[in-house]
């Protein structure tokens, strides 16, 4: 099927994208792999953006989105894509489920996947203790305890959650050290049913029917030691969702599409916005500036072909 424009991911840079496409009455066709919206359905505030000063709830900010790309005309499918193909005058886009499409101009806004721990236990006990989303999960283990992995602002911020439910939350942080951002960290440390363990990586987790159990290693000493667990949340990073890129797209060295200040990829008629190119702030406001400023460029292609 054949389309004017192809966005690719349906977070803030994406949507943003579509509905500048869309109202000039540009024919625009947006996959989404998991759920409309992107990953700020689970972030409890978003602060600064769409008014400086002021915050919004994730979750409301990305449904008005998603309202705005329905109205403009953006058609959503729910679909992953594995494959993008350019070809003289056009990109061919297919997805998993066997549909392809085609268009002139195709942005990508797949945003970042979070990094897995890569231990065993991970994969088995997927939706049988591990915690995907804690604003989502945490009434699920209310009086119980539970682990957060990583010590960063994403971990914190869901330990800090969870803990409005648990009975204890571990927060476990491979480094010495917290990197999370001052006053998180003080948040953290004021909160009694937070224990904060540094220098401890997480090599398994255990359970027999469910999440029983955390095994952390010591950095220090290699000394094992099981914490008694329930429930495990992951937070130790992201990854780019660019595998299906490597050979098509030039990525940097972190995996992110390489653009240039009109965020134009070395591909003719690609572009790239938000956290999947390289240099992006990760924010939500530049994730919009991104994909408004990507379907600009993308539009004057369209406009040169219509002429």
């Amino acid at each position: 099927m054949e389309y004017d424009a192809i966005v690719i991911g349906g977070g803030p840079a994406g949507l943003s994208a579509g509905i500048e496409l869309a109202q000039p009455k540009y024919r625009v066709l947006l996959l989404e792999k998991e759920s409309f919206g992107g990953p700020i359905i689970n972030v409890e505030w978003i602060n600064g953006y769409p008014h400086p000063g002021e915050k919004v709830a994730g979750a409301m900010l990305a449904s008005e989105m998603v309202k705005q790309a329905e109205q403009s005309g953006v058609e959503m499918e729910l679909a992953e894509v594995v494959e993008i193909e350019p070809y003289s005058g056009c990109i061919s886009v297919s997805c998993a489920d066997g549909n392809a499409y085609t268009s002139s101009v195709v942005i990508q806004a797949g945003g970042l996947n979070s990094r897995k721990l890569g231990v065993p236990g991970e994969e088995k006990f997927q939706a049988k203790g591990m915690i995907h989303c804690a604003m989502c999960d945490a009434g699920l283990y209310r009086d119980q305890v539970v682990a957060v992995c990583g010590g960063g602002d994403a971990g914190l911020i869901e330990a800090l959650y969870l803990a409005r439910f648990a009975s204890k939350v571990f927060v476990i942080e491979a480094q010495a050290q917290l990197s999370a951002k001052p006053v998180l960290q003080a948040r953290a440390l004021a909160n009694a049913k937070l224990e904060i363990r540094r220098a401890e990586k997480p090599v398994e987790i255990i359970g027999n029917q469910g999440v029983t159990g955390l095994v952390v290693e010591s950095a220090a000493t290699g000394k094992r030691q099981t914490l008694d667990v329930y429930g495990v949340l992951i937070h130790v990073g992201y990854v780019p969702t660019t595998d299906y890129l490597e050979g098509v797209l030039a990525l940097d060295d972190s995996g992110r599409i390489a653009v240039n200040e009109q965020f134009e990829t070395d591909v003719p008629g690609a572009f790239a916005a938000g956290d999947i190119r390289s240099g992006s702030p990760r924010q939500v406001a530049a994730a919009v500036a991104d994909g408004k400023a990507a379907a600009r460029g993308a539009q004057e292609i369209l406009e040169t072909l219509q002429r």
